[in-house]
């Protein structure tokens, strides 16, 4: 007899013969019966030198048998079952032939891959069958949200949920896709976030509109704490209800610039307040009380712009005004000062009193630069004081010179003012004293300035001006008709030169006993005054004219003011009393 050889099963009856379930009963008791009659027949073999099977393996291979034989009855059970049948029934099967399935795949001496093929299909069949419970169960629970309604808010919120938590557990499980519903899981979570976010949204609304009430009857701590809940109830909203349309993050911004605002409301307050105070500190003319108010405004408004940002009162504008204010102010008494010592100044350079107009003009100065450098923003410290100082402190070297030679050149003009007018044209030598510069393209010191635009006219005439105390200016038409009414009989041709165009000579250059002022109808053409906000101005005189018998034929033109021309010159006015002043 050959005991090497596993014993074979007997055939099995013909399903059509016998009830499935007692096939099944009889595959148990025959798979255990040769289980038993293996192990015997093992048992009984002594120990050869192939080996034989330890008690354990014999005991594991029984159970293995068993397991089979189980699993065969469990698919046979739950065949009869079918889909239709009861889901309690179906699971306590399934569940049975999962632990059965997966202890016999442990027990295989060597994996099996069909074991784990079977595993997998037994899985499947619980994940099935769960899911089918499961949506039925989340539908029952959606239908009785629904039945709740708005009557019971809390309770139709933890149906949804219950609802939602069931598809969950379906679309997560392992059950086959058509099982499955996404959609109806995201529609879910949707409705039941927006079932419960809706009430804490009413909530947030309410406390918004108490708190804007707050604000207009001027409750701004009140408003304060209505507008942080309904902050703290946005930030829930955001946080836990984002798939609602009750998320808004723009809000947060929102409601944090207007809490911002009403926190710097006060800080706003106070510092119109101080402007106030400041303002009639100034006009009262107290000076250190200003200061220091506008110094308390500029704190506050530094406290807005710093801890308020999301304010509508933040300003850096403003930040810079209030300083340049509080500079201003602070300025105006040292400015004052300087301004006394420049009307003084003034005056010593009128009457000539060169000395003490330059002492002055350096202590002038002195204040002038401190004030600035204390002071760098203020406004109102006037620009043509300062040009004005600086020129002169700049020119003091030249002042008794540039006066002599401007006086000895003067000449009282015809007429009943007080006004002196220059013998000749502007001298090249005198304007670069003035001016330190020369454009002139027939150059020669003592010929007359050319090539002069009516603007640089004009600012030769405010440089020596200062240098003079007194108002330097072009001469008005009828000014120039009126010199040109006493003029030397003979202008032009009385020199004995070509007077062309372009032709200069040494200005005031005259023939013996010739007296008042000279080549107005000669030598350069001579711009006169016009209205500042013109852009021309006429040219007078030129070496083209012949004699003063031809004045109602005075040659003039009208220019652009930028002209620069070579035949063009100019004289001045000097607002002064020549007799008084020597």
């Amino acid at each position: 007899m050959n005991y090497d050889k596993e014993p074979e099963l007997p055939d099995p009856v013909p399903v059509s013969t016998r009830p499935r379930w007692l096939l099944g009963l009889l595959a148990v008791v025959v798979l255990a019966g040769l289980g038993g009659f293996i192990v015997f027949w093992r048992g009984a073999q002594p120990p050869g030198p192939r080996g034989g099977l330890t008690a354990a393996e014999q005991k594991n291979a029984a159970e293995m048998t068993y397991l089979e034989g189980r699993l065969a009855i469990l698919s046979d059970q739950l065949g009869r079952l079918g889909e239709a049948g009861p889901l309690a029934d179906q699971l306590k099967l399934i569940e049975e032939a999962v632990e059965r399935q997966d202890r016999l795949r442990r027990l295989r001496p060597a994996p099996v891959p069909q074991d784990e093929v079977r595993f997998a299909e037994w899985q499947t069949k619980l994940g099935n069958v769960r899911a089918r419970e499961s949506n039925r169960l989340s539908q029952e629970a959606e239908a009785a949200a629904s039945a709740l309604g708005g009557r019971d808010r809390p309770a139709a919120v933890e149906k949804l949920k219950e609802a939602l938590r069931r598809q969950r557990e379906v679309n997560a499980g392992l059950a086959i896709p058509s099982l499955k519903n996404y959609a109806r899981e995201a529609r879910l979570q949707q409705e039941a976030e927006h079932l419960e976010a809706e009430p804490l949204q009413a909530e947030a609304q309410g406390l918004l509109a108490q708190a804007r009430a707050h604000v207009a009857a001027g409750r701004w701590h009140d408003a304060l704490g209505q507008f942080a809940r309904a902050r703290d109830i946005q930030l829930k909203l955001n946080r836990d209800y984002a798939r609602s349309r009750f998320s808004d993050l723009l809000a947060i911004d929102r409601l944090d610039a207007e809490m911002a605002a009403l926190s710097a409301t006060e800080a706003h307050d106070q510092l119109e307040a101080l402007v106030v105070r400041a303002t009639a500190a100034a006009a009262a003319q107290q000076p250190a009380e200003a200061d220091a108010l506008l110094a308390e405004a500029v704190a506050r408004q530094k406290l807005i712009n710093e801890q308020f940002a999301k304010s509508r009162f933040v300003s850096m504008e403003r930040l810079e005004q209030l300083e340049a204010d509080r500079q201003t102010w602070r300025a105006r008494a040292a400015l004052g000062e300087v301004a006394e010592l420049d009307r003084t100044a003034t005056g010593h350079l009128r009457r000539r009193e060169l000395f003490q107009a330059q002492r002055l003009i350096t202590q002038a100065l002195e204040k002038l630069e401190a004030a600035v450098a204390q002071s760098p923003k203020a406004r109102g410290l006037g620009e043509e004081l300062r040009q004005r100082l600086n020129y002169l402190g700049l020119r003091q070297a030249d002042l008794v010179q540039i006066q002599d030679q401007t006086y000895d050149l003067l000449q009282p003009l015809p007429g009943d003012e007080p006004f002196a007018l220059l013998k000749t044209e502007v001298p090249q030598s005198l304007y670069g004293s003035v001016m330190n510069g020369n454009p002139s393209r027939n150059a020669g010191r003592t010929f007359p300035v050319d090539s002069v635009t009516y603007a640089e006219a004009g600012e030769f005439c405010q440089r020596l001006g200062w240098v003079l105390g007194a108002t330097v200016r072009l001469p008005a038409e009828a000014e120039f008709r009126r010199a040109v009414g006493h003029a030397p009989a003979t202008a032009t041709n009385a020199w004995g030169l070509e007077n062309g165009p372009g032709k200069s000579r040494p200005a005031g250059e005259k023939p013996a006993n010739a007296n008042g002022c000279h080549d107005l109808l000669g030598n350069v053409a001579e711009w006169l005054a016009a209205e500042a906000a013109a852009d021309t101005a006429l040219v007078a005189g030129g070496s083209f004219a012949e004699s003063r018998g031809q004045l109602q034929a005075l040659p003039m033109r009208r220019a652009p003011k930028t002209e620069r021309a070579r035949t063009t010159g100019f004289r001045v006015v000097v607002e002064i009393d020549l007799a008084a002043a020597r």
